[in-house]
């Protein structure tokens, strides 16, 4: 009877307070995206099962997006049961919530139902999540993840990793690595770039990778050994002439790989940088380690500095990075390489995919390349436009309209574009320099220029024989033709200081010099007849000579070049008046000296004026600065001495013009202070 009165028996207002916590839209809203989430999850999975290809979007969603929501869902309804608790205390402070713990029985059936449902929901979930994040967390890791998720972005590095030698190797095997740090932070990382693409705030181009990769030893030398490398490798290349015919021309090599025999052979050639030769550490002062102004070489103890800039090895090292040398400081796109035109076009036409038979075909195909296009629809229109104009022109009875074989060197020529070149990300052949060689960018000779000088006078080895020799065709008395090693022998005759030129500085990847002295010296010949751009405004006459004496009149290329020398040509032909000729050119140098002073002077000091100053003379002054700035420039590369009355006007009206500007931006300032 109690016990039933007791049932009976209604609850005090005193009485603790049984409140379902659950149940509030927060938690309800959370546990259904988390059974939204688990079916989703099930679906993927019997879709991947059946499906016979996997697709990078539908991956994305599956291994990423799928768990997010799941994650997310079980996150809410923890929240939800927090925030219900917080504001019924607050509201109610007197009642106390009282949270009754169950009592189990699995004699009683609806327990034992509801717990085997339990059971069996977490049997099946836990699974699933766990099967899930191993594969996001691989996916992440994957090279379809990394080249395609993120396509625009990603674009230009994923078509050239296609078709490197590693395509086969994951990206993250390069540049994470194995390690959970490394993990860790290349994924924090990619949250920040995710971001970064959602804002669409990402650089275009996007910096080179070199800053953040891991040392070289924990990761390419998983794979490759230098110790184990020994010898040489025999290289062909294959260069066609931007003549008619499309001339062929081969160059063999042996590159000396090098390394080291055994545990007690000497470590010799290219790759003893990264064997027992020491420690090579440098310091750039630029974001793509071109620029390179100090070396540091220890070995056993020993220390040796090498600077470029002048300075003791004791004075203090110059800002920048600083690094120790391995694999990446040569081999630093090895999965990423951007051809150039020149070499792109070379490669199509050794291999057929450009007939060597079209006349000028190499040298129009390269023009094609390296105009500049809006976007990639642009370069389609533009490279058929540039070949159907040029082979009409040149040939209308063979080349004529809608030409099979214009229209397929047109195709071959906008896939090379395609896979090399990119307008939406600003990504060319220029934009990664490639340190592998010396061809298109300085490269081995960052370090080995003759330049980098130690205390003692020792300089980093700059002689081509340190790490190839090439194999000449030699033709003998008896009309056999072999082969002998020796040294590169350039097609065109290199004297006095274009022999001592970098391969870099006349080689862009583009349109090769016309070989003339214009072809690289356009500077000059502009001054020299007056038709350069920026002095069109100045009126300048031709130099009185300009028709009627050729380069090779006063520079002897097989001696060095001297004021000296060139007042001896002039006598030459003037020696009717050896002592006025003879001079002549130390007057123009010496005239134009001071000229150049003067121009130099008043323009420094209106740039200094101008520099913190914001009203609108002194903007007019900035934009005058900037144009005539590059006139003093082109004066002083193109040597006004080529055309010394030219050049003396030019001076001293920007002189001039200067002083007027610098009285102009003075006045209100003046006018203030009175």
């Amino acid at each position: 009877m109690a016990s039933e009165m007791n049932k009976q028996a209604p609850a005090t207002e005193d009485a603790p307070k049984h409140v379902v916590l659950w149940k509030n839209v927060i938690t309800i809203t959370g546990m259904y995206l988390a059974v939204i989430g688990l079916i989703l999850l099930l679906t993927f999975g019997l879709f991947s099962v059946v499906s016979p290809a996997s697709n990078t979007y539908i991956d994305i969603f599956g291994y990423l997006a799928i768990p997010v929501i799941m994650v997310a869902g079980v996150a809410l309804m923890i929240i939800g049961i927090v925030i219900k608790s917080w504001r019924i205390r607050r509201h109610d402070p007197t009642q106390r919530i009282v949270i009754r713990l169950p009592r189990i029985d699995l004699n009683d059936p609806q327990q034992r139902g509801f717990a085997m449902v339990l059971a069996g929901g977490v049997f099946l979930l836990l699974p699933i999540l766990g099967v899930a994040s191993y594969h996001g967390y691989h996916y992440t890791d994957s090279t379809q993840f990394c080249a395609t998720a993120c396509h625009t972005v990603m674009e230009p590095q994923g078509t050239a990793f296609a078709r490197s030698s590693h395509a086969r190797v994951a990206c993250a095997e390069c540049h994470i690595g194995s390690g959970a740090s490394w993990f860790v932070k290349s994924k924090l990382s990619g949250t920040r770039q995710v971001f970064k693409v959602m804002a669409n705030s990402y650089d275009r181009p996007i910096p080179p990778a070199i800053k953040h990769l891991r040392p070289a030893r924990d990761t390419c030398e998983q794979c490759h050994w230098p110790e184990k490398f020994f010898g040489s490798q025999l290289r062909s290349i294959t260069h066609f002439g931007s003549d008619e015919e499309n001339t062929r021309h081969e160059v063999r090599m042996l590159v000396k790989t090098g390394g080291a025999r055994g545990d007690h052979s000497p470590a010799e050639g290219i790759h003893a940088h990264m064997l027992e030769l020491g420690a090579v550490e440098y310091i750039a002062t630029d974001d793509f380690l071109q620029e390179i102004p100090w070396v540091r070489w220890v070995r056993d103890g020993r220390e040796i500095i090498f600077r470029s800039d002048g300075l003791p090895a004791s004075a203090p090292p110059p800002a920048g990075r600083r690094r120790q040398m391995d694999c990446m400081d040569c081999h630093n796109r090895p999965g990423h390489e951007f051809l150039s035109p020149d070499a792109a076009v070379n490669d199509a036409l050794a291999d057929g995919r450009l007939d060597p038979q079209m006349p000028f075909i190499k040298r129009e195909a390269v023009r094609a390349l390296i105009q500049e296009y809006a976007d990639v629809d642009a370069a389609r229109a533009g490279i058929d436009r540039h070949l159907t104009e040029f082979y009409h022109a040149h040939d209308q009875e063979r080349f004529g309209t809608d030409n099979v074989a214009v229209r397929s060197a047109s195709d071959a020529i906008y896939g090379i574009y395609r896979a090399n070149i990119f307008p939406y990300m600003r990504v060319d052949w220029r934009t990664y320099p490639s340190n592998i060689g010396h061809f298109i960018s300085p490269g081995c000779y960052r370090c080995h220029d003759g330049k980098h000088v130690a205390d003692d006078g020792m300089a980093i080895g700059h002689d081509c024989k340190t790490c190839h020799s090439f194999l000449n065709p030699v033709s003998s008395p008896t009309g056999h033709e072999y082969i002998a090693e020796g040294e590169f022998v350039h097609p065109l005759k290199l004297e006095g200081v274009h022999n001592l030129l970098r391969c870099d500085q006349c080689h862009t990847g583009g349109a090769i010099p016309a070989n003339t002295c214009t072809g690289c010296h356009h500077e000059v010949q502009g001054v020299l007849d007056g038709t350069a751009p920026s002095l069109a405004r100045f009126d300048v006459q031709p130099d009185p000579m300009a028709e009627f004496v050729t380069c090779d009149a006063c520079h002897d290329l097989s001696e060095p070049l001297s004021r000296a020398r060139i007042n001896e040509h002039c006598i030459e032909c003037h020696d009717d008046d050896a002592e006025k000729y003879g001079a002549m050119v130390t007057q123009w140098a010496q005239s134009l000296s001071t000229a150049h002073a003067r121009a130099e002077a008043a323009v420094a000091k209106l740039a200094a004026t101008v520099e913190s100053r914001d009203d609108s003379a002194a903007r007019e002054a900035r934009q005058w600065l900037a144009e005539n700035s590059a006139v003093l420039y082109l004066m002083k590369k193109a040597n006004g001495a080529h055309n010394p009355a030219a050049a003396g006007t030019v001076l001293d009206a920007i002189a001039g013009e200067a002083e007027e500007w610098l009285n102009r931006v003075q006045r209100p300032a003046r006018a203030a202070v009175r």
